[in-house]
């Protein structure tokens, strides 16, 4: 199956470079300071058949000369080069001297940069780029091309390896973010109960994450809906994945202003990662391909767990602009599936849990705050007719969906009201017919008690187990992705399987009934494989 191939949209960062020392620096000051530029310059160039316009102007730095730079001023230059190419393709470099001791141009302090700890007590050039709508290798490759063509408008000659050698390993990014065009169909499927909301819905109950959800529909339809996810979050939706980032649907706050047949009539869908959502930390260049690999992944498997076709050929889905080309690429990234069906099936389990033994006065409670969307205990009581101190003790005995602020009621997964919300506003409505129909679906027996380890097992793994008549477990499926190899990013199949007679053993049963189970699992391919629980244990 083909995928549309991805285009860059911002990427920022900081290259550093001591082979030359102070050269490139030193150089362009040379040309650009008096006649007959004087410190600022236009050109147009063509490089590799790209038309770009160069402008060049300096800005005072912070830092102060040395006696050696042989200059009459306070303070000294940084250079920028900006190059503007076709549509709204954009590179922008600043370009600063670095040296030993350098030193704060008005309290002659010492400057607090990490220079010499990263690269060493030498001179060197430190270059902050900010590039649009470019590859990040072809940031690098156009600073170069953009120097020489500097000094040959200035008829002088340069060092031809200016630039052309790998920046030092201190060199920094700490913005990039990738992008595809959709049609505006398609994109509202994405925020209709798409996969932002749902993301967000299943990561609520999991504890070290961390997601915010942003919507803007105030002029249109997916303006700016954005999901914000840490690591931590990213990690557990797509294995392996270590960078915080944004996934985000933008759209035209005015759509309709521009032709239905220009590109901006409909919303992009884009990935950002910054050091923001990365705990304040940029990462390494050299890391740029795991980043593009993290960003690519994400992007297009949200589109694939909303069934929206990845191909970029004939379906229509994808609108190309003056960058996004809306063409296959040459190597798939790796599709995983859709996670949310495990976290479904463990809020499942839990509100099995909760609710299969509930009280009267309990089930009452649940079904005033599913309704109401949050109470206060002096009103649940004065409604119910109840003391406060007995609603303090049904609030209590829900406490794994229920929580108590100050006095107010709500329930701590807003999923948990959704679906107790919609029963109860069903003509047939009854709790504790819920209660039961989960644990049917779920397929827990009587004898596995509610708070045991083994049902903790269940509702952690995302598991299902099926009984037969006489009541012994008879088949265990777990929804979640396994290997058989040790060297996998996956969790082993086999330390599962030990895992689960452990806590069954634990829960006050016999280990020697689970065994004899059939186990289905998922692998990382996309198939599924099948043994018996106790065969599997003991690989």
């Amino acid at each position: 199956m083909s995928q549309a191939e991805t285009t860059p949209h911002e990427v920022e960062g900081r290259w550093k470079w001591a082979d030359w020392g102070r050269g490139p620096y030193d150089a362009l000051s040379s040309v650009m300071l008096g006649p007959p530029f004087e410190g600022y310059l236009e050109l147009d160039v063509e490089i590799d058949g790209e038309p770009w316009h160069i402008k060049v102007s300096y800005s005072k730095s912070g830092f102060a000369p040395r006696l050696s730079d042989g200059i009459n001023a306070e303070r000294l230059y940084e250079w920028d080069i900006v190059g503007r190419g076709r549509g709204e393709r954009k590179a922008s470099y600043n370009v600063s001297p670095r040296f030993p001791n350098m030193r704060h141009w008005e309290t002659g302090d010492p400057v607090n940069l990490p220079w010499e700890n990263q690269v060493g007590e030498v001179d060197g050039v430190d270059v902050e780029f900010h590039t649009s709508n470019v590859e990040p290798d072809r940031g690098l490759e156009l600073l170069p091309e953009f120097f020489a063509a500097i000094f040959e408008e200035a008829g002088e000659r340069i060092h031809s390896e200016y630039f052309r050698t790998d920046p030092h390993s201190a060199s920094r990014m700490w913005a990039y973010e990738r992008y595809v065009r959709i049609r505006r169909s398609w994109a509202e499927k994405l925020s209709s109960a798409g996969v932002l909301q749902k993301v967000v819905h299943h990561l609520a109950d999991l504890e070290g994450v961390k997601a915010e959800l942003h919507i803007d529909n105030e002029e249109v339809i997916n303006h700016q809906n954005r999901l914000f996810l840490n690591p931590a979050s990213a990690g557990e939706l797509l294995p392996g994945h270590t960078y915080g980032r944004k996934l985000e649907i933008y759209q035209l706050a005015d759509p309709d202003a521009v032709s239905k047949d220009h590109p901006s009539y409909h919303p992009k869908v884009e990935v950002l990662v910054n050091k923001k959502m990365n705990d304040g930390e940029a990462w390494a260049w050299a890391d740029r391909h795991d980043v593009t690999e993290q960003i690519e992944e994400t992007l297009l498997n949200a589109l694939h767990w909303e069934d929206i076709p990845l191909a970029p050929d004939g379906n229509g889905v994808y609108v190309p602009d003056d960058h996004f080309d809306a063409v296959a690429r040459e190597q798939p990234v790796e599709l995983y599936e859709d996670p949310t069906p495990r976290l479904e099936a463990k809020t499942d389990h839990l509100l099995m849990t909760t609710l299969r033994d509930m009280g009267e006065t309990a089930r009452d409670v649940t079904e005033s705050v599913a309704t109401d969307g949050g109470s206060t205990v002096d009103d649940l009581a004065d409604q119910l007719g109840k003391h406060p101190a007995t609603i303090y003790r049904a609030i209590e005995d829900l406490g794994d969906i229920l929580e108590l602020d100050q006095g107010d009621v709500s329930f701590r997964v807003r999923k948990y009201r959704d679906e107790l919300r919609a029963l109860v506003e069903n003509a047939e409505y009854a709790i504790e017919n819920y209660a039961d129909r989960i644990q049917h679906v779920m397929g827990l027996a009587d004898h596995v008690a509610e708070s045991s380890p083994f049902q903790q097992w269940l509702a952690e793994n995302g598991a299902e187990i099926e009984f037969d008549q006489e009541g012994e477990p008879k088949r265990m499926r777990i929804d979640t992705i396994l290997s058989n190899l040790k060297a996998s990013s996956f969790e082993t199949v086999w330390s599962v399987a030990a895992e689960a007679l452990e806590k069954w053993s634990k829960s006050g049963n016999d280990p020697a009934v689970l065994r004899e189970a059939e186990l289905t699992w998922k692998t990382p391919g996309g198939g599924t494989e099948v043994g018996f629980v106790g065969a599997v244990a003991d690989r």
